[in-house]
């Protein structure tokens, strides 16, 4: 009976979602998602319409998506024999703890010899482009992209435990739309605002728990001295995540990209030092061990219950 009950935790269906995106990444299925909302997204977009227009339309095109997607995923639980696996299946192919558990020490270990390889391997996880990517900014790409994809699985983690399915199913429908239709490119900064701006709405509190997670280790000054220079960034939840991250291992990161020809300029965060590969791996060992941390205390709070109350 209490094996049972167990497996009816949302803690623990969602502990099932983590091992099997670990073991088998969902890396076809994420790309079938956002290739689906690009094509979807291309047939309402274009140049020739107003960005009122393109405001609407992209507020319009996802809440005609949302509807069907919620009702597909009603009418599985409803035929399948365990609807609880269906929900493990669902954060399966929306996390990306996978994927980055196998490109990342990749990156890291073909940063300093075959740095093609590296910026090979990244290409897929960034908007950016990484051919023109120096050593360093091969380490400043990687450390971004870490924190900020392993932000959005907590945060997706996050929905699914204080609102259920239907709130997770919600954010990964905006965080495939943010990835499919990038505001950070011109064509797509009218169409994908209203997604965007539900995103980070949604995002902003997990954001900031887990960048306040990153306080606790060592360099915690350093990491509070960083805090208010997050709200220099487009979005100061990620800008704070991301300053409180570098600082903490006294590098820095932000600085020039190209997601175009042209060269972008961001707010430098963190510390003044370059980071380097062994500050990149402190970085990600850092925001592993908080993920860690959240995962035991969902866990304490299921059990301590189950055995004691």
């Amino acid at each position: 009976m209490l094996a049972l009950s167990l497996l009816e935790q949302p803690v623990t269906l969602l502990s099932i979602a983590i091992l099997l995106n670990l073991l088998l990444p969902a890396s076809r299925v994420q790309r079938m998602l956002t290739h689906g909302l690009l094509q979807l997204g291309s047939r309402l977009n274009g140049e020739h319409y107003s960005a009122r227009y393109l405001h609407a339309a992209g507020g319009a095109l996802l809440l005609c998506l949302l509807p069907p997607l919620a009702a597909c995923y009603w009418a599985l639980t409803v035929l399948s024999p365990w609807p609880a696996l269906l929900e493990s299946l669902l954060l399966w192919c929306c996390l990306d703890l996978g994927r980055l558990s196998r490109a990342l020490p990749l990156c890291l270990r073909a940063s300093s010899e075959q740095q093609p390889l590296a910026r090979l391997t990244l290409a897929p996880l960034c908007l950016r482009q990484t051919d023109p990517l120096s050593p360093l900014g091969l380490h400043k790409t990687l450390a971004e992209v870490a924190v900020l994809r392993l932000a959005a699985d907590a945060a997706l983690l996050y929905w699914y435990l204080a609102g259920g399915i239907y709130a997770a199913l919600l954010f990964a429908l905006l965080r495939y739309a943010v990835q499919a239709w990038p505001r950070k490119l011109v064509p797509w900064r009218a169409f994908g605002l209203l997604p965007s701006l539900l995103y980070r709405i949604m995002a902003w509190l997990p954001f900031h728990l887990l960048a306040l997670t990153l306080l606790i280790y060592p360099g915690s000054r350093r990491a509070i001295k960083a805090w208010p220079l997050g709200r220099l960034w487009a979005y100061p939840a990620s800008g704070r995540l991301l300053a409180v991250a570098a600082a903490g291992v006294d590098a820095g990161l932000g600085g020039p990209r190209r997601y175009t020809d042209a060269t972008d300029y961001y707010p430098k965060l963190g510390g003044k030092n370059y980071l380097n590969a062994a500050s990149t791996r402190a970085l990600l060992w850092r925001l592993v061990i908080a993920l860690l941390f959240w995962l035991s205390l969902a866990w304490t709070l299921v059990l301590v219950p189950l055995f004691y109350g």
